[in-house]
């Protein structure tokens, strides 16, 4: 039997304090004379810590109780480690010279250390109980060896040695995955060998691929899937057309972002001999060329949504479909299945119908393009004759389902999205706020409306499905929401239900236009639930809805594509019709893809971020707080839409406290405050693209910081010559 710490541990739990030698411990081990002196390390290593006592005659006590835990090991961008406990909610710190080997993910076994003085117990990894991955993705840096590389790990920041098999030329400077052969120990570094090139650190689009290989999302289509793909045909067929509703006199427009290339969906509208506004809403018929079980649906099933970064996208689908015969192209015939709703001019749906039909687009326009109509008329418009009018009627009733929907409560979360301007070369230029137009708005109600209106057809025909639902925020998390408005002289009314949704619009609208707008939205918006799917309906608080799913983009939503499929099985009279996995089952995994791919896409923002602020150290600029801590505070900028940290540690003129009730660090002895919402000049004082961060200070920073600054740069300056 070989020495493990972890049954060492245990046995000294059974001792009671009683006096023992290294010789009565080998006996209870079962272990050979050999490991005799990995066990006295050990024992010694715990004498140092305070945890024995190293008495007479090479005999020990214990001097405090052990604690052995297990959990999962979080490194930590300054080279510690969070190990969180895995049946509870308990954390310990790990200082570096402890990790003892243990990687980013592991499941570890940690001792207790006494005496730890900051806000979570210090321990000791002792053991790691199971590794987390097999491979790792990072970069290949020349050693010391001119004929050699090492491998950085980008999870950690580990090195490992690389084994033979590219030339340390090909390797130095390209982000690589290597397959661990041996792992580190606590004196020891690991070892493996490279499997693949991902291609040279710092090019954008390695960038992207680095972060989908890290959270798990297929880069590549299977060659089964595109086998498929490439025997659907590129033009509508003729039987296809006939079989269904000819809806191609219409004039039906799509309108998309400027770069957007995937045309879901399709708008057109008109009225009835009542005066009754009819909205057809047309998403492209995907079911129709995905069929259930073929290799084209696992593979979309696997990602579960598209990934959209600045200036690229990880498609869901081929490219042959997402952007050729499933697109709603302007002037070519396209299969889709419409819902069809007619509103009164309140915006009271009064009927709702679905159909599999063919259209042709009338035109393709972007946001931009429809705003102008908005603002300016028809003067200057580019927009085709005979379209014009009826986007300014689509623009009217927007606005009565709009104002219709804000009536019942739905909750508007106007937060500001990125806008990141690429150069040629895919690098980022600049990042600014991404304006939300009257243009926008009436394609989320259209959106809105044809969702509501299939999630509660197919509701009035069978209990379950594949629902979009949303919790109410639970009432702890209200509570303490409302004390953070107390700090902003702002409140909401709860009682011991939780709160009305009106009452989170009432608020919304109070703060629209001010500068805490971004703040409260965004503070809201953490405590309330993530909306998710779900096979049963339990409606959508933030919308209001009693129903509500997703059925407007199964180009690049797997849900939305089974949607479509029970929709139709349902129009067919096939009620009971059920998927080949139980829709449960389906509804957490796409849940899971949709979280993986938010987590995706931010992470690139957040580098985006990072590359545009690194020659920008030392450059001030003006903004405002966002959030306080009890770390430090975060700032916006005006000009970009950035935000960094300002570390309580780099608040050197004075000692200050956080103040949880009023969300707010408060100097000590001159009683300066910092709150949310308060305008700042900042200067940038670090960017760590690695670990996305990026770090403040106030211009009035004292001299210490500087001139640590000034060492580190001539640090810089020294190794580049």
């Amino acid at each position: 039997m070989s020495f493990s710490a972890a049954q060492t541990i245990r046995q000294l739990q059974q001792l009671n304090r009683e006096p023992f030698s290294a010789n009565d411990l080998l006996g209870r081990l079962d272990l050979g004379r050999d490991s005799r002196r990995k066990l006295v390390q050990f024992l010694d290593l715990l004498v140092v810590s305070g945890l024995l006592k190293h008495m007479r005659r090479g005999r020990y006590l214990l001097r405090k109780s052990l604690v052995l835990v297990t959990g999962e090991l979080k490194r930590q961008s300054g080279g510690h480690g969070i190990v969180s406990e895995s049946d509870g909610d308990r954390e310990w710190y790990i200082a570096s010279f402890r990790l003892n080997g243990a990687m980013d993910g592991d499941q570890v076994m940690v001792l207790e250390l006494p005496g730890s003085r900051g806000r979570r117990p210090e321990g000791w990894i002792v053991e790691v109980a199971q590794r987390s991955r097999e491979t790792l993705l990072g970069v290949c840096e020349r050693s010391a060896r001119r004929d050699a590389v090492v491998f950085r790990s980008e999870q950690d920041g580990q090195e490992f040695e690389v084994d033979a098999g590219f030339s340390a030329d090909t390797l130095a400077g390209q982000v690589v995955i290597l397959r661990i052969e041996h792992y580190p120990s606590a004196n020891q570094s690991g070892r493996g060998k490279v499997i693949e090139i991902l291609g040279a650190a710092g090019d954008p689009d390695v960038d992207i691929r680095s972060t989908a290989y890290r959270l798990g999302i297929p880069l590549h289509f299977s060659a089964a899937a595109l086998n498929e793909s490439r025997t659907i045909p590129a033009q509508v067929l003729a039987d296809a057309v006939a079989a269904r509703c000819d809806y191609r006199s219409l004039d039906f427009v799509t309108i998309d972002g400027a770069d957007a290339k995937d045309f879901d969906d399709a708008v057109t509208l008109s009225q009835d001999d009542e005066g009754h506004w009819l909205l057809r809403v047309a998403i492209a018929d995907v079911s129709y060329y995905v069929e259930q079980g073929s290799a084209l649906d696992g593979d979309a099933r696997q990602r579960g949504t598209s990934v959209y970064f600045p200036g690229q996208c990880l498609p869901m689908l081929p490219e042959v479909l997402s952007n050729g015969i499933c697109s709603l192209q302007p002037g070519e015939d396209r299969l889709v299945v419409v819902a069809e709703m007619t509103f009164d001019d309140l915006g009271r749906r009064l009927d709702f119908k679905a159909m599999r039909a063919t259209i042709r687009s009338r035109q393709r326009l972007v946001y931009e393009q429809v705003q102008h109509l908005f603002d300016h008329g028809v003067e200057g418009s580019d927009i085709e004759d005979g379209l014009t009018t009826m986007l300014q009627q689509m623009h009217h009733l927007s606005q009565a389902l709009r104002h219709r929907r804000f009536h019942r409560g739905a909750i508007d979360f106007d937060l500001p999205e990125a806008d990141i301007q690429l150069d040629n070369d895919g690098r980022v230029e600049r990042v600014g706020r991404r304006s939300r137009l009257d243009a926008h708005k009436l394609i989320e109600e259209f959106m809105l409306s044809a969702n509501e209106a299939v999630a509660e057809f197919l509701l009035s025909h069978r209990a379950d499905g594949m629902f979009r639902i949303h919790e109410a925020p639970d009432l702890r998390s209200l509570q303490m929401f409302q004390q953070f408005l107390a700090t902003l002289n702002l409140g909401i009314t709860l009682d011991e239900h939780g709160i009305a949704p009106q009452e989170l619009h009432r608020l919304l609208h109070e703060v629209e236009g001010t500068n805490l707008e971004y703040t409260v939205n965004r503070v809201l918006l953490r405590s309330m639930k993530q909306a998710r799917y779900d096979a049963d309906n339990s409606g959508h608080f933030g919308l209001a809805s009693e129903a509500y799913c997703h059925f407007t983009s199964p180009i690049r939503r797997y849900p939305d594509l089974l949607v479509h499929r029970l929709l139709v099985h349902v129009l067919q009279g096939e009620i009971q019709w059920q998927p080949d996995e139980p829709f449960s089952r389906l509804a957490d995994a796409a849940t899971a893809a949709e979280r993986r791919a938010m987590e995706a896409e931010r992470d690139i923002v957040d580098l985006r971020k990072c590359q545009l602020m690194e020659d920008k150290i030392g450059v001030q600029y003006s903004g405002y707080i966002t959030t306080v801590t009890a770390f430090g505070f975060f700032v916006e900028l005006d000009e970009f839409f950035v935000e960094g940290l300002v570390h309580i540690r780099n608040l050197g003129d004075d000692y200050y406290v956080f103040d949880e009730e009023k969300q707010c660090l408060i100097g000590q002895a001159r009683r300066r405050i910092f709150q949310v919402g308060e305008k700042v000049n900042v200067e940038v004082w670090q960017v760590k693209p690695a670990a996305r961060e990026i770090d403040f200070i106030l211009p009035d920073l004292d001299l210490s910081l500087r001139a640590s600054r000034r060492r580190q740069g001539g640090r810089r300056k020294r190794w580049q010559r």
